[in-house]
């Protein structure tokens, strides 16, 4: 069931899509988080160089009721958040050459703080879940578009390291033409930052029709895919504060990934002696030794 969300992870979410007024707004609000709950709705105004309707509009537009909502749904977010969030559009100034040092903390931090979010947001329940499911699937599809793509091939790379069967498609079209090959015992995997792709959307609404559980991982709790999927992890995206908001790292994603594999590997004895045998195997490879008989690989 789709809920309403932290204030700032919604704002970080939909901030793409905004229009240069809404933007204004969102930047507004995420410099003065901790302010903005005590402040009149007029102040927000003026210090946007709006008015209170447009305000009210923006606040709407987000899934909020009104600002009072929007105000309480703030203060609970930064309880359930420690971490500072960043700036949105302010890297230029934040990160620079002249200021090498200075540069490389800020950037450790807003990452460390990015990866501590995605950790508050891991559920043990679902993860366990979703191991076991993995363990009982004859196939996981992993399905991403555009710069989450290489995120689903890493995914498939990681699990059939295990032993388990992954696998990611050349495209989402792929994808699409091969679904229906599955059961309701496999399960599809959608990666998502934005959670707005409509052809992953689609993906996820014919597995719905076939009965194949979907899972996905994206940092957008207002995601359409999330009202398909039965296991739900949340990850926190950061770095669509930087650069003006053009993703170009999936840190905390990447972080997920690593959790399952690490999981997995802890959990099952069948995970970590295929990950030996094949270790063994491309080893003797790499020292050119045939993996049957150990004897040295001749070139016929």
């Amino acid at each position: 069931m789709k809920t309403k969300g932290n204030v700032i992870q919604t704002i970080c979410a939909a901030y793409d899509g905004m229009s240069k007024t809404d933007q204004k707004i969102a930047t507004y609000i995420l410099d003065n988080r901790l302010t903005v709950p005590t402040m009149a709705l007029r102040e927000i105004a003026s210090g946007c160089d709006t008015s209170s309707p447009t305000i009210s509009r923006f606040i709407k537009r987000l899934g909020y009721d009104d600002f009072n909502d929007l105000r309480l749904n703030l203060v609970r977010g930064e309880g359930e958040q420690p971490v500072a969030t960043s700036v949105i559009g302010k890297s230029t100034e934040s990160v620079s050459l002249d200021r090498f040092q200075e540069s490389l903390h800020y950037i450790l931090t807003c990452k460390t703080a990015e990866l501590a979010d995605t950790v508050a947001r891991l559920d043990e329940q679902t993860i366990k879940q979703l191991i076991d499911r993995f363990n009982q699937a004859r196939t996981i599809l992993i399905a991403g578009v555009g710069n989450t793509r290489t995120l689903a091939d890493n995914m498939a790379f990681k699990m059939r390291h295990l032993g388990l069967p992954g696998i990611s498609l050349a495209s989402v079209s792929d994808a699409i033409a091969f679904i229906p090959t599955l059961t309701p015992q496999d399960i599809l995997v959608v990666i998502s930052s934005s959670g707005l792709s409509r052809r992953l959307d689609r993906l996820a609404t014919l597995a719905n029709e076939l009965h194949i559980p979907v899972a996905i991982i994206t940092s957008n709790p207002q995601s359409p895919i999330i009202d398909k999927s039965q296991f739900i992890i949340m990850s926190t995206q950061r770095d669509r504060l930087f650069a003006y908001g053009v993703p170009f790292s999936h840190n905390s994603t990447n972080f997920i990934i690593e959790v399952l594999f690490l999981f997995i590997h802890a959990s099952s004895q069948q995970s970590r002696e295929h990950i030996a045998r094949y270790s063994g195997i491309q080893d003797q490879m790499d020292r050119g030794l045939d993996p049957e008989t150990g004897e040295f690989l001749t070139l016929e």
